[in-house]
């Protein structure tokens, strides 16, 4: 990839067979870029990128590493790792994103494209006339084993311009190519794309289980994007959405990458429609049966109900897959969540200790082999809470965010994160956020409201965010309510919600301080709750 060979009009660039170009064009392309005011990036980016180019056309490829890029692009020292510092990927995150804008304004007319595909670092340059299917993106160091075939595919075509203008056929390019670049981030589905010929085409026909197509529509004041998901397997509609863009022309890059985030979270989210629809399929597999994607689906169904039955299956599942699957990433970061939640629920069966250790080791190992995942990362930061190493928290939650900032995409996680470590204006305003744009978002943020409005000693808004929560299976559903009722004086109401706490955690008296620790890391905030459920019978020593 990226190797120079001689021809017999000279030295050219040769990329995966699909042309070739001289050097000093893929030169000219970069500089073309860099000096482009369309192309966004930033200090370290624009030197990420000219140092891969320059390495590639020096015939050096095989040398283009993070550690390599770390040391002589960032001025980063011989004890660089990634796994604790990921400059590297968080810079090339950006770096492909602002390639992205440009090819879709500046750069739509040019005939060089250079693109860093994600799961390494060496550029590739291809020819812009040519159109072709693409295969599955591969993402991140999971590429061999969690994406061989296994995981699904969703097609995503360019949606249909039906404004009625022809030159506005680039919306539709660039609303599919958003789209794509979103739903990559989410490493849960491989993402393959094809130009207008094939418009006509089937899921099935290019071996995609989901096909993504959309329209856009415009009148005097607005523009209207409606996109639909097809299950590839009954070629059957199993979603579909609309949104409006009042604005002008100069803002549709925005609104497109707005559409992008919303659509993104709701089709390839942990609770979306992809994940739905195939946990379905997999529910009465045995663990032995179950491919490494369905058995993380195991896990996200866990995650929604919190209920015992349902962290066995996933336990099974994950444990399974990961001697099935040692270096998928996301198996680790998965198991290291469920360990954590071992640790931190203290659920019966188990040793605390050494589950405290297991979340650790495994969450670090999801990011050692993922780096570029942010829900890795986040898993990472969360952990770190629990185990009450505050700062590395916050500094692997901030890394987690920006992966991807303007991106819905765990954002909803992020600031449940956020809020738990004290961020009480960022933390709080990316949970609101989420819930406004995205109806599958993780309801676990109600705790984190809750634990704001404690703070701000709004017990009635607090007692509001109890009513969203959906985790009957769990003792801090009936804790938060019995507090936040003891706390307004509805004593009797309270007492109800205090016999479910004990019940559900027998224990609880004397383990409740040490459980609620674990997600309240601020002492007055502590002191209320546990006040709070005095009031209700709930006296903890």
């Amino acid at each position: 990839m990226g190797r120079l060979a001689k021809s017999a009009k000279g030295l050219v660039l040769r990329h995966e067979n699909v042309t070739s170009f001289s050097p000093g064009a893929v030169r000219d392309q970069l500089q073309r870029i860099l000096g482009s005011p369309d192309f966004e990036a930033t200090r370290q980016q624009r030197a990420l990128l000219n140092f891969v180019v320059s390495e590639t056309l020096a015939g050096n490829s095989s040398h283009i590493k993070g550690y390599a890029i770390a040391t002589r692009v960032f001025g980063r020292g011989e004890d660089f790792n990634q796994a604790v510092d990921p400059i590297v990927s968080v810079q090339a995150s950006g770096l492909r994103r602002a390639l992205e804008r440009y090819y879709l304004l500046a750069g739509k007319g040019d005939s060089i494209r250079i693109d860093v595909p994600t799961g390494g670092y060496v550029p590739v340059f291809r020819d812009r006339k040519q159109v072709v299917v693409q295969q599955p993106s591969l993402r991140g160091s999971d590429e061999d084993t969690c994406f061989g075939g296994a995981w699904p595919t969703v097609l995503i075509k360019p949606f249909q311009n039906l404004t009625g203008q022809p030159e506005r056929n680039f919306w539709g390019a660039g609303f599919a190519t958003e789209l794509a670049l979103e739903i990559n981030r989410y490493q849960r589905v491989c993402v393959l794309r094809h130009g207008e010929e094939g418009q006509g085409r089937r899921a099935a026909d290019v071996g995609a289980r989901f096909i993504v197509e959309g329209s856009i529509r415009d009148d005097d004041d607005r523009i209207k994007v409606v996109v639909s998901l097809v299950d590839g397997a009954s070629d059957s509609q199993v979603w579909s959405d609309s949104l409006l863009f009042k604005g002008s022309v100069a803002q549709i890059v925005t609104f497109q990458e707005e559409v992008a985030a919303i659509i993104g979270a709701k089709i390839a989210g942990e609770q979306g429609i992809i994940t739905k629809t195939l946990f379905i399929e997999s529910r009465d597999k045995l663990p032995t049966q179950l491919k490494t994607y369905e058995a993380i689906l195991r896990y996200h169904e866990y995650d929604r109900t919190l209920a015992p039955d349902d962290f066995a299956r996933a336990f099974e599942a994950l444990e399974d897959a990961r001697t099935r699957d040692p270096e998928c990433g996301q198996v680790w970061s998965f198991l290291g969540r469920l360990y954590a939640n071992i640790y931190s629920l203290e659920v019966p069966g188990f040793d605390v200790g050494e589950a405290g250790r297991k979340a650790l080791e495994y969450a670090e190992k999801g990011v050692t082999l993922n780096p570029e995942n942010q829900g890795a990362r986040g898993i990472l930061a969360l952990v770190r809470l629990l185990s009450d190493d505050l700062d590395a928290a916050r500094r692997d939650v901030d890394i987690a965010y920006h992966l991807n900032p303007r991106s819905l995409y765990l954002m909803d996680g992020i600031g449940y994160i956020k809020t738990l470590l004290g961020d009480w204006e960022e933390g709080p305003a990316l949970i609101k956020k989420v819930i406004k744009l995205n109806p599958y978002y993780l309801p676990v943020v109600h705790y984190a409201l809750w634990v704001d409005y404690l703070r701000q000693k709004d017990f009635e808004k607090a007692y509001m965010e109890t009513k969203e929560l959906r985790r009957p299976a769990v003792f801090w559903q009936p804790l938060v309510k019995a507090c936040t009722l003891g706390l307004l004086g509805r004593i009797e109401e309270g007492k109800e919600a205090a016999a479910a706490l004990v019940e559900l955690k027998p224990d609880f008296r004397e383990r409740g301080r040490v459980l609620i620790g674990r997600y309240v890391k601020f002492e007055d905030i502590a002191a209320r709750v546990i006040r709070g459920l005095a009031k209700v019978g709930v006296k903890v020593v």
